[in-house]
């Protein structure tokens, strides 16, 4: 984790429905013989700071807008970090759901590729609330592209594509995703699992990464060939394979690391029922695996 922290450092100087997917292994495309790699480990900013957007972009990053960070975000330098000596703290308070009002977002512009990599380290508080009487909640960076069609927003393969990690009931773990000609009025989505097919459930008070892998399919005379795919990685271990998969039609391609993490649901069913947190650090967001080492040896 030296490694990362010293690799963090030198870039910032230089710088929930259901759906019919398919669980199908699919041969990996060849590696980009460039990297595009970016890693934040929370470690510039002073401790007890809010991780504005002037403090993302003081990191390297650059976004057009976030909200939440201002007044829902922390930099931990007393309590829990993966590594180093601080981590970055996200707060869902009781009572409240969606991005305004619960969590944070931030779309963290990234160079066009048909694919990219988003690793994170994730902590639950140990009191953490899935809900009321509803129960789901995005986690996290995921990945996204074009108009990033989400909310209930029909995607027509003209207005982009959201990937995004959530949880479900009893912290049932799950890839949340849009795409061309999603199964219900919201998106769609494939509970995480582990090699017995048992479900994964987020863990309250433990460090866990969780990797994504997106890549938008092909276009052929505007056609959209199904040939897009997403695979999720937790704790370095295969959790989730959709293939088959069309989320365009035009020259959309992978271009934002978008964190967007909040409770809900489009009702107060879905708050929280006492106020809850998420840890996030070693963030890692590349066009090659080869760059992510919870995958492979750096």
């Amino acid at each position: 984790m030296r490694r990362i922290k010293a690799l963090a450092l030198l870039t910032a100087l230089t710088a929930v429905i259901a759906g019919t997917t398919t669980q199908a292994s699919a041969a990996p495309a060849p590696e980009p013989k460039l990297s595009t790699l970016r890693v934040n480990t929370f470690e510039r900013p002073a401790k007890g700071t809010a991780y504005t957007l002037a403090q993302w972009r003081a990191d390297g990053w650059t976004a057009g807008w976030a909200e939440g960070m201002d007044t829902r975000s922390w930099i931990d330098g007393d309590n829990f970090r993966h590594s180093g000596t601080k981590s970055l703290r996200i707060f869902y308070p009781k009572g409240k759901i969606g991005p305004a009002d619960s969590g944070a977002q931030i779309p963290l512009d990234l160079n066009p590729s048909r694919e990219y990599y988003v690793s994170q380290w994730v902590r639950f508080s140990s009191g953490f609330s899935w809900g009321t009487t509803q129960f789901a909640g995005k986690v996290g960076v995921g990945l996204a592209g074009g108009k990033a069609c989400s909310g209930g927003v029909p995607c027509d393969g003209y207005n982009g594509f959201t990937s995004r990690l959530i949880w479900r009931s009893s912290g049932q773990a799950a890839i949340y995703y849009y795409s061309l000609n999603h199964a219900g009025e919201y998106g769609d989505y494939v509970n995480l699992t582990d090699a017995s097919g048992s479900g994964i459930k987020w863990p309250r008070g433990k460090w866990v990464n969780v990797v994504q892998r997106v890549r938008v399919n092909t276009v052929t005379n505007g056609t959209a060939n199904p040939d897009g795919q997403i695979q999720v990685w937790f704790n370095g271990v295969s959790a989730a394979n959709i293939s088959g998969l069309r989320f365009v039609r035009n020259g959309d391609l992978v271009d934002r690391a978008y964190f967007s993490s909040f409770a809900g649901g489009a009702t107060t069913d879905f708050a929280p029922a006492n106020d809850s947190w998420i840890w996030y650090d070693d963030l890692k967001v590349s066009t090659r695996r080869s760059d992510i080492c919870e995958l492979s040896s750096c």
